[in-house]
């Protein structure tokens, strides 16, 4: 800002009118400032508001193409039309994938990311990595391994499902530009105060990377040159999300690499130690074979007839009966008459959202104010899962809806359904 040389009056001092004006001049422009900044965030609440509408309106219908795909593999089918459903599942992964990374980095940038704090099992998270690392470096020929550190604790307490995605990132790019060699993964630990740091290594003997090129790797949108862009496809974006991530997990991720001989892709995060524990450890994925047949008649609430034909699939190889309501407005005149042990409730539906649909059924008399209710839906924000719960519902699974998920909350809930049932008489 220009300095403003106040006129002099006899005495030597500023003139008080001149005084005043600056005074006024400089509320004016904090004025300007606090306006500008007010406007700023409403345009970002707006943005991230528009970006989970859209992923909303995206990500449904990308869901039932993977998910019906993954049905139409479970019938009987010729070679030729498993190679089709195969292919259509890939592309529509493919597809999600892209839309997922995008989603992500808007919400890092927004400031709506929020990570889980929960208990894990380090040995069984590089185990399942490693399986998924084995089978897709096998099919290129590549040599492949994973090492933990003896030294290394097993158990926890941060965000595995994170963690998990910035491995998977580093493993996907080190599978993609390795087409001899190897590709191996391995762990180590260190004290940090009362914390602990973990270190992964993703080492490839793939095309590497100049100088230049390291410069540039961790911008958004960013590839390591045209030509690379060209031949191995990509948005840009795994990177600068993965060294995002790291960073909101307390450590950092960079690249040590030779062009022309590999790749070392390094990422840390700073963790609590967990003591072992059997009781309190995390339940593995729940079979049908550990807990039997599933029992009960569902409500389906769902406006997408595509989405409810998927549902409606998964709940008759379940075993389960159900019956099906296109809003929230119909699903309680259903529940007004007849009985149902659970309810699958969607979030952005016509005339009746399923949050307004869960508030009127948490208020119906006993037992219907017990059924429990489980959300589906794409939305995909910071603070989505709370509101959800918040509304009473008892449980949420993200679009799309694979069967494996959906099992498991059905044999949960279904139990505490059954539980309430008994105390009720």
């Amino acid at each position: 800002m220009n300095e403003i040389s106040p006129q002099q009056n006899g005495t030597g001092d500023a003139a008080p009118a001149d005084l005043y004006a600056q005074i006024e001049t400089l509320k004016q422009a904090l004025e300007g400032e606090r306006a500008a900044r007010a406007a700023a965030e409403r345009a970002s609440e707006a943005k991230s508001d528009l970006l989970a509408t859209v992923s909303h309106e995206i990500r449904t219908p990308m869901g039932a193409i993977i998910s019906m795909a993954d049905l139409l593999l479970t019938t009987s089918l010729d070679d030729i039309q498993r190679n089709y459903a195969q292919t259509l599942r890939q592309s529509g992964r493919g597809l999600l994938a892209i839309l997922n990374d995008i989603l992500d980095y808007s919400k890092l940038s927004a400031g709506r990311f929020e990570l889980e704090n929960v208990r894990f099992d380090l040995s069984e998270l590089m185990k399942s990595t490693g399986e998924a690392l084995g089978h897709r470096a096998g099919a290129k020929r590549l040599e492949h391994g994973v090492a933990t550190a003896e030294d290394c604790p097993t158990h926890f307490v941060g965000d595995p499902v994170r963690i998990r995605q910035v491995l998977n990132n580093l493993i996907d790019n080190a599978l993609k530009f390795t087409e001899s060699g190897s590709v191996k993964l391995r762990a180590s630990y260190a004290a940090a105060g009362t914390d602990a740091s973990l270190r992964f290594e993703i080492c490839d003997t793939g095309i590497g990377l100049s100088e230049a090129q390291k410069a540039r790797l961790f911008e958004p949108y960013a590839q390591a040159d045209s030509s690379v862009g060209a031949k191995y496809g990509g948005t840009g974006l795994g990177l600068s999300i993965a060294k995002r991530l790291a960073e909101l997990m307390g450590g950092d991720l960079g690249c040590e690499s030779v062009e022309g001989q590999g790749s070392v892709f390094w990422f840390t995060v700073r963790l609590k130690q967990a003591a072992p524990d059997s009781k309190s450890a995390a339940p593995s994925l729940i079979d049908e074979a550990d807990i039997g047949p599933l029992a009960g008649h569902v409500l389906i609430v769902e406006d997408n007839d595509v989405n409810q034909m998927l549902i409606q699939a998964y709940l008759d190889n379940f075993g389960l009966t159900h019956e099906t309501a296109a809003n929230g407005r119909v699903a309680l005149e259903a529940m007004r008459t007849k009985r149902f042990d659970l309810v699958l409730m969607d979030i952005m539906m016509p005339e009746m959202d399923g949050i307004e649909a869960t508030k009127h059924i948490r208020a119906m008399p006993e037992p219907v104010c017990k059924t429990p209710v489980v959300a589906l839906t794409a939305n995909a924000m910071k603070g989505d899962r709370e509101t959800y719960l918040a509304s009473g519902m008892d449980g949420y699974v993200s679009k799309p809806v694979g069967a494996s998920d959906l099992f498991a909350a059905l044999a949960v809930h279904l139990a505490g359904a059954r539980a309430n049932q008994a105390v009720l008489g």
